[in-house]
């Protein structure tokens, strides 16, 4: 049996905290850990049952995209997903979620006075389509995953018993204001559907269909007296809906948010400071990670041995060993979950960590060639306009790597506890340099109490003092 090459390894969360996963599979059986990361390794004795949290210390992603979760306790490792099965392990929400009622027969939602569907009912409702946000989930005797609503009033359900599902997870609150524009066909009974010439499902067809799977953009959304949401085709083709009373579920929302998250490498209070003043002019020492359905992927150099790839994952907002900025919704990836996965598997083939640089190959750069495979765009320019500039100076002057590059790469080092000599981690050049910056204004400013005014001044106007 050969092993799965694997993409790279991660502590799973900053710090080395360890992440929270849960093990729900839909057909309800016990997961059997494995003793290494391969869906096809050695099994242990030991297992998952269904509904079972659990903390992750180490998450390592394979060249199919399959995360492998090392289980803190020790007793081996499990998997998010399993090819040509699906979802095997969910990360577990620290913070308040999103969710989306988005039931077929488009009637209101009334919550619940307690996690159980018998429970007495409120007078408070969610409306189809309607997005809210989920303070606690609690899972019910029956598999139904209660919600209780962030607002105070009420409880909600996923799914209900011979109905079937109700709520579906909201991916990314970065989304919350701006729903896809993108929409698929999912009839299931797996027909091509004829367009609309007017937003009725009863209005005379056009020329065009669609089979079930296809993918179209909409320009107008319009809820009819009956409850059905027809759909404008951005295309001018004519209308589609989402529900056809007495069928279900038509046609559905992709939602699939692509979110910048962007990163001060520097951890020296001063140079946080510096970095917010270089952010307001249009540049700055940035790491980036691009978050895609619910994972953050990025790119360095700080991995073991020299023939693996430097793509790795993280928790959203979460890249051990940088300050979280600011994140920046890109927009909704055409993409499905599975063939995101396949295409960041073939880039984990040739982003390898051995051809890491600072200047021509790093973290913004996977991040920028990665938004594009996700038809998203490139990111801002401000996020890499330092080491564009950097660059530009190296290409003019080859002594510029041994009169900037190295002694920042050492300063780097030593400011984060490495000696000069060890290996080079994304990020300590970075590090370096604003931490020369930092030293040299501090040392002006000390001496000088007008430009400490000038300081203050320049840091409440930018509002980089924070």
């Amino acid at each position: 049996m050969s092993t799965l090459p694997l993409i790279s390894s991660s502590v799973s969360g900053p710090g080395g905290q360890s992440s929270s996963w849960r093990y729900d599979a839909g057909d309800k059986q016990p997961l059997v850990i494995r003793s290494e990361p391969d869906v096809d390794g050695k099994r242990t004795t030991e297992v998952l049952n269904p509904g079972t949290v659990f903390s992750v210390s180490e998450e390592k992603v394979g060249e199919d995209g399959v995360l492998y979760l090392k289980l803190a306790d020790g007793r081996g490792w499990v998997f998010d997903r399993k090819p040509g099965v699906g979802s095997m392990c969910e990360r577990q929400v620290s913070e308040v979620s999103y969710w989306r009622y988005d039931a077929g027969d488009g009637q209101l939602l009334v919550l619940r006075q307690a996690p159980e569907l018998d429970a007495p009912r409120t007078k408070k409702g969610i409306k189809p389509g309607e997005v809210f946000q989920v303070a606690r989930e609690q899972e019910g005797a029956d598999g139904v995953i209660f919600l209780k609503l962030a607002n105070g009033s009420g409880w909600a359900f996923d799914r209900k018993p011979g109905v079937g599902t109700m709520c579906e997870r909201h991916m990314d609150k970065e989304a919350f204001a701006t729903p896809s524009p993108l929409w698929r066909y999912v009839a299931k009974d797996g027909k091509p559907i004829f367009v609309r010439k007017s937003p009725d499902r009863k209005a005379p067809r056009s020329e065009e269909t669609l089979e079930v799977g296809d993918l179209f953009c909409v320009s107008e959304e319009q809820r009819g007296a009956d409850g059905v949401l027809y759909l404008h085709l951005a295309d001018g083709s004519g209308w589609l809906f989402d529900t056809k009373p007495g069928v279900g579920t038509m046609c559905q929302r992709h939602e699939a948010p692509v979110t910048l998250h962007i990163y001060d490498v520097p951890s020296n209070p001063t140079a946080l400071k510096l970095n917010g003043l270089l952010r307001a002019l249009g540049t700055g020492a940035f790491h980036a990670g691009v978050e895609v359905f619910g994972v953050e992927w990025s790119f360095g150099a700080n991995h073991e041995g020299d023939g693996g790839t430097g793509v790795f994952t993280a928790p959203p907002k979460g890249c051990e060993g940088h300050t979280y900025r600011e994140s920046l919704f890109m927009g909704h990836t055409a993409l499905t979950e599975d063939e995101a996965r396949a295409m960041i598997g073939r880039l984990s083939k040739v982003w390898l960590a051995k051809d890491y640089d600072i200047l021509r190959k790093n973290c913004c750069h996977f991040s920028d060639i990665l938004c594009q495979k996700l038809q998203v765009g490139s990111i801002p320019s401000w996020v890499r306009n330092l080491s564009g500039a950097a660059r530009a100076l190296d290409d003019g002057r080859r002594s510029f790597q041994d009169a900037v590059v190295n002694p920042a790469l050492a300063k780097g080092k030593i400011v984060r506890g490495a000696k000069p000599s060890d290996d080079t981690r994304f990020g300590d050049f970075s590090l370096g340099v604003m931490t020369a910056v930092a030293e040299q204004a501090n040392g002006l400013i000390e001496g000088s109490k007008a430009m400490k005014d000038a300081k203050g001044k320049i840091m409440k106007n930018l509002d980089c003092s924070a």
